[in-house]
């Protein structure tokens, strides 16, 4: 028998599953909020501390010596910036975004989980999406130098940028999280399954960009824009002006992304079991097994294979990432003749 607890997990159209995911998110809101708020509000803090101290020792190394204004603690601060984005990197894109992803998971399943919870039950999942990330890294460096390959770079590598990077990185945290596989099959999974609704997913990832426009690099660019006009009447030294910003600027960012990201993590932590209910029949064998636990313990989804049947690469893919190259071109030539037409307009005036 099925768990009556347990909510139906089926195929589901674009409107039904954002629906859904923003549900999830609006019944989950604070205990979301406050799993990816532990590690990123006190480094969010600090670095925006290592901010004001490397910018007001480049303004006092330039009004001691214009010709070198590199202080040793402008360096200091610069080196103790670079050694946080890398801690950022691991506690906030490794251990925060796994710890929220198996929450997600848990909730969406009937078997909702603390904030606390979510931490201990992580094992060795945040490691492995930290190596996940650092190979799509690279990976992305080596198809940026790709993509500048007369003829086949130009009509493949953006096509494949667009894909990995707003479809299948986006996917690897609930499969590295949700799937006991290894680095590479992990990246392998999040590819091949991808690749089940590859223009379903390219669009679903153009809701999810213009959404993150809206909540957060819109009211960001604004809220800026409003503050250096009113700090421009500020009659303060610079240091201070310096200090007013800062401040602000990282509380503006911090909570535009403190609402965006554990939203965008809930929609792809859905989308991934729908593609599953598609492509595998997960709805029908959970309901079957009938059993995913009591409360407050590990989702547990059907083993797979961690081998794949299907070529790293096909034609089709070829074409697809042909064709989203062309739309990337497009779009593009598309804005910079827009913002042409109203710089001549303007001149013109």
């Amino acid at each position: 028998m099925t768990d009556p607890a347990m909510p139906i997990i089926r195929p589901m159209t674009l409107a039904e599953l954002l629906d859904r995911s923003i549900g999830l998110y609006r019944q989950n809101f604070l205990k979301f909020i406050g799993i990816f708020a532990i590690p990123y509000i006190p480094l969010m803090l600090i670095q925006s501390g290592l901010t004001f101290f490397a910018s007001t020792s480049v303004l006092n190394g330039i009004s001691r010596d214009p010709a070198n204004p590199f202080s040793p603690d402008m360096i200091n601060a610069m080196m103790g910036s670079l050694v946080f984005v890398f801690i950022q990197f691991i506690l906030v894109n490794g251990v925060a975004t796994a710890a929220l992803t198996r929450a997600v998971a848990n909730n969406y399943t009937g078997k909702p989980v603390g904030i606390l919870d979510s931490y201990r039950t992580l094992s060795t999942s945040w490691l492995r999406l930290i190596l996940a990330l650092v190979i799509v890294f690279f990976l992305v460096i080596f198809l940026l130098i790709w993509s500048f390959i007369p003829c086949v770079g130009w009509f493949s590598g953006p096509g494949i940028l667009f894909f990995i990077g707003l479809v299948v990185t986006p996917l690897i945290a609930p499969i590295v999280s949700l799937e006991k596989m290894g680095v590479f099959s992990s990246l392998r999974r999040a590819w091949d399954l991808a690749r089940t609704r590859f223009w379903w997913l390219m669009g679903m990832a153009f809701v999810l960009t213009l959404l993150g426009q809206l909540i957060v690099t819109g009211p960001v660019y604004l809220l800026n824009f409003i503050l250096g006009a009113v700090l421009s009447s500020f009659s303060g030294t610079m240091e201070q002006q310096l200090a007013i910003t800062s401040i602000i600027q990282t509380l503006i960012t911090m909570s535009m992304s403190l609402l965006y990201i554990p939203l965008q993590l809930t929609v792809m932590t859905v989308v991934y079991f729908d593609l599953r209910a598609r492509s595998e029949g997960l709805d029908l064998a959970m309901q079957m097994s009938g059993d995913t636990g009591s409360e407050n313990e590990n989702i547990s989804l059907p083993e797979i294979s961690n081998k794949s049947s299907m070529p790293l690469i096909t034609g089709i893919d070829i074409g697809r990432f042909a064709l989203l190259s062309l739309a990337g071109i497009a779009i593009y030539a598309l804005i910079v003749s827009v913002f042409f037409l109203i710089g001549m307009a303007a001149l013109g005036a």
